[in-house]
């Protein structure tokens, strides 16, 4: 790991804002890769001096944004993730009588490492969800691509009738991809949304269905007798299938649980660990209808046109595609398991 005097100023000032954005020193550390004795020798420096490098006396033009301007950049990005510099520039102006330029502003904030990116879905995982996922995984590792042939794949996801284009950015420092405020949340509603539930397997492609966007236990149990025990009975025949769902509260109902228990013998219901969307492959398939549906070149005018378009798009999934998805889940679990429980590029 690199030492203080490895570290180059744009490095320095990464770690002085992830200590003021809340970061602990191991996580700083890692954020870099530098030492924590690095870490923790530059913040003194700074608090102490207000600055990370060493200027000779005389040498260039005092900044206009200080140490003190920079800790209230680091809090109005964090108050804000998608600000852009003019809204930046503007509330760090509120109330001061030195104004400073919005180039000076981007010019601060690239030198501090808060810059722009695409935000991502991420799932937010707590220490105990790491464990659980881990363990999960371990149990799961030396599974053949055999046995998740054996499993039907189950997900609901709203579609938004409006799109968030895809300009939208979050500024975070590198590696900061799942603090508050810079991932995406699926179901940001902005117009009007319609929510689908489908599944599908390695054989074929299951229903779709759409569904009021709060699922309630009864109305999921509706899904499951109606839709998920004729698919189960028809595909796996045998009693073989393994049918996947995630922890949704509508899904670990009671009444739910209750009635796969009185099935047990068509099928059982796979084992899985919370938060984990980048272990459902039927993620993917999402992503390809919402690409599918923003790349029509007559776009939906209402919520049934949108409900039309996802219900054909679903329908014209290549089979190589979802039968790719299948295969991937050996390289989903050494993935978490390489991540030590952490969300995945998955």
């Amino acid at each position: 790991m690199g030492k203080c005097k490895d570290l180059n100023d744009f490095v320095k000032g990464q770690i002085v804002m992830a200590r003021l954005l809340g970061q602990s020193i191991s996580e700083t550390a890692a954020l870099v890769g530098c030492s924590r004795s690095a870490v923790v020798s530059i913040y003194q420096k700074w608090s102490k001096e207000g600055k990370v490098v060493n200027r000779r006396q005389g040498q260039g033009r005092p900044r206009l944004i200080d140490a003190r301007g920079e800790r209230r950049l680091a809090r109005v990005v964090q108050s804000n993730r998608r600000a852009t510099v003019a809204q930046i520039a503007e509330k760090v102006n509120a109330g001061s009588d030195r104004k400073v330029s919005e180039h000076t502003v981007h010019r601060s904030l690239l030198r501090i490492g808060l810059r722009r990116y695409r935000p991502v879905r991420v799932p937010m995982l707590t220490p105990v969800h790491c464990r659980e996922r881990l363990q999960w995984a371990l149990e799961h590792q030396n599974w053949t691509t055999e046995q998740w042939k054996k499993v039907a794949w189950s997900d609901e996801s709203c579609f938004l009738l409006h799109h968030v284009d895809g300009q939208v950015r979050v500024r975070r420092l590198r590696g900061e991809h799942i603090a508050p405020g810079c991932s995406v949340d699926r179901q940001q509603v902005e117009g009007g949304v319609v929510m689908l539930w489908a599944m599908f397997c390695w054989e074929t492609l299951g229903p779709a269905i759409h569904v009021d966007v709060t699922l309630t236990p009864t109305s999921y149990l509706d899904i499951v007798a109606d839709h998920v025990h004729p698919f189960m009975e028809t595909v796996f025949s045998d009693g073989s299938g393994l049918f996947q769902q995630d922890n949704a509260p509508c899904h670990k109902a009671e009444m739910v649980q209750e009635w796969f228990e009185e099935h047990n013998n068509d099928f059982r219901v796979l084992t899985w660990p919370p938060n984990s969307p980048d272990l459902n492959p039927v993620e993917h398939l999402w992503d390809a209808l919402d690409k599918q549906v923003r790349s029509m070149e007559s776009p939906p005018h209402n919520l049934q046109d949108l409900k039309d378009l996802l219900q054909t798009s679903w329908c014209q999934i290549p089979q190589h595609t979802f039968r790719g998805l299948v295969e991937s889940m050996p390289q989903r679990v050494r993935a978490v398991l390489a991540a030590n429980g952490e969300p995945t590029q998955y």
